[in-house]
Formats: C-alpha cells, sequence, structure tokens
C-alpha cells in the first residue's frame, strides 16, 4: 500500500490514497489530539488525549515522528554511519520482543528509509520512496479543515448516524438492540 507522511513540529499527517483515509495527529505543548478523516465522507472523528489513554493507543510523538518506537530502535545494534545515494544513513539490525528488524535511518532527515521486521508468521515491509521538503512536495494534504467532526466521546449519542455505524464497525464495535 502506498501512503504519504508529512511532518513538522506541532502536526503529523498521514494519508492512504487508495482507501480515501487519513489521520491527523496535533500536539499543543504535552497535549495529543488524534484525527481519523474520512475523506469520502468529508469527516473526521477526533480523539482527545483522554481517548486514546482509555483506549491504550497513546503514541508518544517521537514514535509518530519516527515511524517507528525509539525504545526498539535502542534495542537494535547501530552500525556505523555509511551513505546511501549520497545521504548519510546508519543501519540497526537484531531482535526484539521475538521480531527480526532492519531498519536503516536517514540521519539528514531524521527517517527511515527502510523498516523490515519479521515474526513467525508475518513480515513487514515500510520503504520510504521520496523525500521532499514539506513547500515542493508533489502533494499536499488534503484539507481537511471543513471537516465535521464527531468526538469520540460522542459516539454513544450519535448511534443512528450512518457515519458513525460504519466508524463503529470499523473499530471492531456493533450496535444492537
Amino acid at each position: 500500500m502506498t501512503w504519504r507522511f508529512w511532518r513538522d513540529a506541532k502536526q503529523i499527517v498521514i494519508e492512504r490514497p487508495q482507501l480515501g483515509l487519513g489521520e491527523l495527529w496535533q500536539r499543543d505543548g504535552k497535549t495529543l489530539i488524534h484525527r481519523k478523516l474520512y475523506h469520502g465522507d468529508r469527516r473526521a472523528l477526533e480523539f482527545q488525549e483522554d481517548d486514546l489513554k482509555m483506549l491504550g493507543s497513546k503514541p508518544a510523538w517521537q514514535k509518530l515522528a519516527l515511524l517507528i518506537d525509539p525504545a526498539v530502535l535502542e534495542r537494535l545494534e547501530a552500525g556505523s554511519e555509511d551513505r546511501l545515494d549520497g545521504k548519510p544513513v546508519r543501519e540497526y539490525q537484531g531482535t526484539v520482543a521475538g521480531a527480526e528488524w532492519h531498519v536503516v535511518i536517514r540521519l539528514d532527515l531524521g527517517l527511515p528509509v527502510l523498516i523490515e521486521r519479521e515474526t513467525a508468521t508475518a513480515v513487514e515491509r515500510t520503504e520510504l520512496l521520496n523525500a521532499y521538503a514539506l513547500g515542493s512536495a508533489p502533494w499536499q494534504p488534503i484539507p481537511s479543515d471543513s471537516y465535521e467532526i464527531v468526538d469520540f466521546a460522542d459516539l454513544g449519542d450519535k448511534e443512528y448516524d450512518p457515519f458513525v455505524v460504519k466508524v463503529q464497525a470499523q473499530m471492531g464495535h456493533d450496535h444492537r438492540h
């Protein structure tokens, strides 16, 4: 699957164009807000920091910005600095929590160009195909400022809204009376 990733000091945007979905992570000081963007519906589901904690899915900003948990990276064996296509990189390899990892970080960007994770049942591979300065990227995040925002805490109050029914089904929740 192809996806796009934008980041700056206060915002991270991830989009999956084939699915019409996106994610927006924003931080303001110590507060973290997450929005799941449903571009076809022009709506967003917003999770406040307390919602994320309750769901057990409050990631650290560093993990979001680096695309890999820094704690995992620290447990891998780091190679020496090298060059790939003229850019400085460092390779990391090892086993963490029963998974074999191979990670190559582009040091000038602080971003992986390769993340491979292999377990007994699955192989995951994430590869950076292109990197651009934010202002010169050929794609920009789909504007979502005008989207209707549904607060995660209010889902139960909107159980007959077709959008909410769809989102809850995707999240593994099913409401029947």
